[in-house]
């Protein structure tokens, strides 16, 4: 892989107390940072990662608890690493996760310079049903693949297993990475104030 085919994208996930990113928190974040190659979508290096758990403003509801698996004591007096999940982010050219729109609202709430970042969405940029998967759910795709992961709605867990659905191969023998990364996601409205 020449110098100049070599790109580095930034794979990540986040779990949260809730659905709306303006009444609800993050409590878990897992960045993975890896060179690849843009002409063919192979991962070449994992660069970097961080992983970490974060004390949201209000207890995590029971049923948060039973999805995840994160409990308060999990993250009781933890703060995410602001710096360095920045520092990784910033070394990016691009930004994928699995539903996109989700991570992005969140992420954009609490570092609002990502919004100028290219964000890709690995659930909706591939034309996974038209392959022959009964839905784009990760938990689907990754049982089509037969890639085993420790928990699900774990942040680490789940990034670690859509790297490696993205380095498997379309009918077209294209690395869905490289098919992720040929479409980005528009760019939210600001809001006016």
């Amino acid at each position: 892989m020449s110098i100049e085919n070599k790109k580095l994208v930034a794979l990540l996930d986040i779990e949260t107390t809730g659905l709306s990113p303006h009444s609800c928190e993050i409590i878990e974040i897992a960045i993975m940072l890896c060179s690849y190659d843009q002409q063919t979508g192979e991962v070449r290096e994992i660069i970097d990662e961080y992983t970490g758990f974060n004390m949201p403003s209000f207890p995590i509801q029971p049923y948060i608890t039973k999805l995840t698996g994160i409990t308060n004591e999990m993250v009781r007096n933890e703060t995410l690493n602001d710096e360095k999940i920045m520092e990784i982010l910033h070394q990016a050219d691009g930004i994928i996760a699995h539903n996109a729109s989700f991570d992005r609202g969140f992420l954009i709430q609490r570092y609002p310079a990502l919004i100028h970042k290219r964000w890709h969405c690995s659930m909706r940029s591939v034309k996974w049903t038209d392959y022959g998967f009964e839905n784009k759910k990760l938990t689907t795709l990754l049982e089509g693949y037969q890639i085993k992961r420790e928990n699900a709605h774990r942040a680490m867990d789940d990034v670690k297993a859509t790297l490696e659905l993205l380095q498997r191969k379309n009918p077209k023998e294209d690395y869905y990475l490289l098919e992720v990364m040929q479409k980005t996601m528009s760019k939210p409205k600001m809001k006016s104030s």
